[in-house]
């Protein structure tokens, strides 16, 4: 259990194989018996550690003999195996009850191994890993050997020190574990790749909804910007009648302005000649009242011809006043007309420039929809993809 921690391997000390023979029953040595850790199954493979799987073995010295190995195999029926270390208890072999109860099972073993030295079993290129090292690692280094090797212990040190085995059975258990732990997270990963997949459907109908509206919006506006181009277009037609008009009434009022002018002249020409005649009136009066009698007739029709030159005067003051009051409207109408031509023309240029702005308007608005509707197919082909996905990620 988790609970029962690692001790610190005990240096043993030779066994005396006399005393050992003499005794009836043999009694346990006070040494660490080799504790199997019961390993804690974990769901996350970064919480599986070597310390839950570590077993305590023995730590011998070279002098050791093999007929104190063989006894304390026999002894300790839950070794797997010893670990031959030096005085730093840093390991130097690794001897297998195994293989070295195959060396001492021979018939005439006793005779040549029991006062000879332990470390001619031992295994010198035994795999050494870190107590801390990540678990995935060891198990790949441990099932990656060949041969016998495969079968032996995996030797754990902590800062170069012995700290204790791991045996093949617990590398396979732990090889298992990691593999249910990579399912577990393959499983909750597609689990939240699905929602994430099911998330991105949601966001892609979203923008398929959006990219449909954009459309029929961006379809409407792009005709509602022909109609108004349309209506612009006809505007500007009428506009340009009524500037047309605008133009001949300027030009038929400084017509009648000069007109006026002439008329004007000829008036003042009456004027004078009634002038004249008034004068030509008043001497034939003087000439016919000089000849009295003779002169009477003549003197009535010098006097119709004075009231008649007087009467023309009037007419001709009256008329040039009025000509002169037409000539003050038609120049007023003329100046009004001139000034309304100014602004047409720059009405006409702001037409002109709105027309174009309408035409530019139905270009981008044209591009704006075949882009929407790029989008929406897009989106479609998007929402496609993730349905076919998400049953995949389903099965």
């Amino acid at each position: 259990m988790l609970d029962m921690l690692i001790r610190e391997p005990e240096i043993m000390q030779p066994v005396d194989i006399e005393k050992e023979n003499k005794k009836a029953i043999i009694e346990p040595v006070d040494q660490i018996i080799a504790t199997e850790v019961e390993p804690h199954i974990h769901t996350d493979a970064k919480e599986l550690r070597l310390r839950h799987y570590v077993i305590t073995v023995p730590a011998i010295r070279a002098q050791e003999t093999c007929r104190d190995t063989f006894i304390r195999f026999k002894r300790q029926t839950h070794l797997p195996c010893i670990v031959l270390c030096d005085e730093q208890e840093r390991p130097e072999g690794l001897i297998m009850r195994e293989q070295f109860y195959r060396h001492m099972a021979s018939r005439f073993a006793s005779e040549l191994y029991d006062t000879r030295s332990t470390v001619m079993f031992s295994q010198s290129n035994m795999l050494v890993m870190d107590i801390d090292t990540e678990a995935s690692i060891v198990v790949d280094a441990a099932l990656a050997r060949e041969g016998d090797s495969f079968y032996e212990c995996v030797v754990l040190i902590d800062q170069e020190r012995l700290a204790g085995i791991v045996t093949i059975r617990d590398i396979m258990e732990l090889s298992n574990h990691l593999q249910l732990a990579t399912e577990q997270r393959r499983i909750s990963s597609l689990h939240d790749t699905r929602q994430f997949v099911e998330q991105i459907g949601e966001a892609v109908k979203v923008v398929q909804q959006a990219a449909q509206a954009s459309h029929q919006e961006l379809h409407l506006m792009k005709q509602q910007t022909i109609s108004g181009q349309h209506d612009l277009n006809q505007a500007h037609q009428q506009f340009q009648q009524v500037q047309q008009l605008v133009v001949r009434q300027r030009t038929l009022a400084e017509q009648m302005l000069d007109y006026t002018g002439q008329a004007s002249k000829v008036v003042h020409t009456v004027t004078d000649l009634a002038g004249q005649s008034n004068m030509l009136a008043l001497n034939a009066s003087i000439e016919a009242a000089r000849a009295k009698a003779a002169g009477q007739g003549f003197a009535v029709v010098a006097e119709e011809m004075r009231k008649l030159s007087s009467h023309i005067t009037t007419l001709s003051t009256d008329v040039n006043r009025l000509l002169t009051g037409l000539g003050e409207m038609i120049g007023q109408s003329a100046s009004s007309t001139h000034t309304t031509e100014t602004v047409m023309d720059q009405s006409m240029m702001y037409i002109q420039q709105a027309n174009q702005l309408f035409g530019k308007m139905t270009v981008e608005a044209e591009q704006a929809s075949q882009n929407a509707e790029q989008l929406m197919q897009s989106a479609d082909q998007a929402d496609h993809l993730t349905s076919i996905v998400a049953q995949a990620l389903q099965r």
